[in-house]
């Protein structure tokens, strides 16, 4: 059965029980190795101990029964004390949201990581207690074993007990895998901080020492008795039997020691290489790409730090291309944000179109920027203004491209949309403007304002495919802003336009109204103060001018003998403006009250007009009230028919 297969087994199990499944799966690790370890402890006593074939098999079966009530217990003990693993499990079952980032959440991982070795460390002392102190005491009682035969009952219980618990925990942990995919927090400090399982390098030296012990448990002791049985039955040499036994002890001490430190070596050589990458995992994590790992190892654990070295080298790679384009974004937005400045600062179209373009290159580094504007035909698309000596010397030429003819421009405007060209040589529609040798790639954008295309902006640029999809849309950002700006300013020039006119028509209005006040009463003019006093030296004179919205009606003429000093130069000025204010008023006050006259005046002459009963009363009550209104000398009135 290959990895996928057995996956999907445990996966599929895992699906049908839930909760149950760590009982399931212990219990399926146990009724593995329990047989197992039975064969394996009554094989040695077979070949050692001298049991007959009938004591073997009682003692195989009390063994069972002791070792099936301890798995019962441990099983039992496991389901309880990992409440928060069995709920999170029970959640997942019914299809519930598992909560992230709270207690259950982490105690529930770390109970799952370090769920085998801490269920073999129970099983190894429960395996002592309840099920080798019994057998022995068993053997002794009931059996009536000798002592070697004692001796190598609890050496096969030690020997298959430690190298069946190696297989158990190999069994645990592949068969509870799928739960720790579900269980793995969302958080990574609690993902690091739950794991509590035994490091490399205590597994590598337990499961060293393990074999080691099983193995001199396993074979020393027939070799023992093999050679106890030459020495001691058949020659009766008991020293050479002594000396044996401690040659023996020497000989497995040394084998351990020898053991112990050939497994942290090995260990070592692959804990420290995997140790230094975690390190600088850590240093990675907290923003330090620069780190790299000492290649020292070999076999796949120098390849490991060859893929992860290279792994760092491409995330830099790709931390340094995002600063970059985050540089260049961030650019590009204070660009635009310029250029909307800019556009919202300037309300001369000329100037405004000359700062944009020039704001354009220098910011973005293209080759060329031009801005076209439809003329008022509608026919041909003029160019305003554009960078470099090419750009001047078109706009001296007044440089113009036809609306519908073989220009980009051109078709950005019919289409009302980006026109570009990643390569100019090969786009059939576009202008080859001979000033501009250069130009690898171009892009037109349409200046749209609602629903009127009111030019184009055009860049060029010396590189191929120099416009990607962030350039396109911030340059259409922009083009949409000078749009709504030039449109603005025009805007404006017509209303400061029709604000002159207004302003002149005023003018012209004031200037005939305060001249035929000043034909109608000669002269308007106050005096008051004497003559100079020609002791007191020259005098200062000023004339402030009254002005009526812009248009001088007067003088305001004063002569002091000293200086004027500036507020009393800003008093008269202040005073000047008040005093034309007041006239103004006060002469449309009286041609209000004179058209009021004039009019009530010719109310009562139509009055008396329509009361005469009959045409000589008409013509001569018309006569009589038109010459005393207008004090005439004398009237005449006329009919006369041709």
């Amino acid at each position: 059965m290959n990895k996928e297969l057995r996956s999907s087994f445990f996966n599929l199990l895992l699906q049908r029980t839930g909760p149950y499944y760590l009982v399931i799966a212990l219990a399926l690790a146990q009724a593995v190795v329990t047989p197992l370890g039975i064969g394996l402890a009554a094989l040695i006593l077979f070949y050692n101990a001298g049991f007959s074939s009938g004591e073997l098999t009682r003692l195989a079966l009390f063994t069972f029964a002791l070792i099936a009530i301890r798995n019962v217990f441990l099983l039992i003990g496991t389901y309880f004390a990992n409440r928060p693993l069995v709920s999170r499990l029970t959640k997942w079952k019914k299809g519930a949201t598992l909560e992230r980032g709270s207690q259950e959440e982490f105690r529930a991982w770390h109970q799952i990581t370090n769920l085998s070795w801490r269920y073999i460390s129970i099983s190894l002392a429960g395996l002592i207690i309840f099920v080798l102190l019994p057998v022995l005491f068993y053997t002794r009682t009931v059996m009536s074993a000798s002592q070697d035969q004692q001796l190598y009952t609890a050496i096969a219980g030690i020997a298959s007990g430690l190298g069946l618990a190696i297989l158990e925990v190999l069994l645990i942990e592949q068969m509870t895998a799928p739960v720790r995919e579900i269980l793995v927090p969302s958080q990574f400090e609690s993902q690091l901080a739950g794991f509590s399982g035994l490091r490399l390098l205590s597994k590598f030296i337990i499961v060293v020492i393990a074999l080691i012990l099983v193995s001199a448990l396993t074979i020393a002791p027939i070799g023992y008795h093999q050679t106890t049985r030459v020495l001691y039955e058949e020659i009766g040499s008991l020293e050479v039997l002594s000396d044996l036994q401690i040659q023996s002890i020497v000989t497995t001490l040394f084998a351990l020691i020898i053991g112990l430190g050939l497994s942290s070596l090995m260990a070592g050589s692959i804990s420290r290489p995997i140790g230094r990458m975690v390190d600088t995992f850590r240093k990675v994590e907290g923003g330090d790409l620069s780190q790299r790992v000492a290649i020292t190892a070999t076999g796949e654990v120098g390849e490991l730090a060859v893929y992860f070295n290279r792994m760092i080298e491409r995330l830099e790679e790709l931390q340094l291309g995002l600063e970059k384009r985050v540089q260049e974004r961030t650019e590009q937005l204070r660009s635009t944000i310029e250029v909307g400045q800019v556009a919202s600062s300037i309300l001369e179209p000329g100037e405004l179109v000359s700062r944009v373009v020039n704001l354009i290159t220098e910011r973005f580094g293209y080759y060329y920027a031009a801005i076209f504007l439809v003329d008022a035909t509608g026919r041909w698309a003029e160019l305003k203004d554009a960078t470099g000596a090419a750009g001047q010397a078109l706009k001296s030429q007044s440089h113009r491209l036809e609306i519908g003819g073989k220009s980009m421009v051109s078709a950005a405007i019919l289409k009302r949309e980006a026109r570009i060209a990643l390569d100019v040589g090969a786009e059939p529609v576009r202008f080859n403007n001979p000033l501009l040798p250069q130009t690898r790639s171009e892009i037109a954008l349409p200046l749209v304002v609602g629903d009127r295309v009111v030019g184009a902006l055009d860049v060029q640029s010396t590189q191929e495919a120099a416009f990607d999809e962030e350039n396109i849309h911030t340059l259409q950002g922009m083009a949409n802003q000078v749009a709504i700006a030039l449109d603005n300013a025009r805007l404006f020039q017509q209303i400061q336009a029709s604000l002159e006119e207004l302003r002149a028509a005023h003018r012209l209005y004031v200037t005939e109204a305060w001249s035929k006040t000043a034909h109608d009463n000669l002269r308007i003019e106050y005096e008051a103060g004497g003559e100079s006093d020609p002791a007191r030296g020259a005098g200062h004179p000023i004339e402030v001018p009254l002005t009526l919205r812009e248009q001088p009606i007067g003088t305001l003429s004063m002569e002091s003998g000293t200086e004027w000093s500036p507020e009393e130069r800003n008093l008269i000025e202040a005073v000047a403006t008040q005093t034309a204010l007041a006239l103004e008023n006060a002469r449309l006050l009286e041609e209000s009250q004179q058209s009021a006259l004039r009019e009530r005046l010719t109310a009562e002459i139509i009055s008396k007009i329509w009361a005469s009963p009959n045409m000589d009363s008409i013509l001569h009550t018309t006569v009589k009230e038109v010459g005393r209104a207008l004090r005439a000398d004398e009237a005449t009135i006329e009919i006369n028919i041709e």
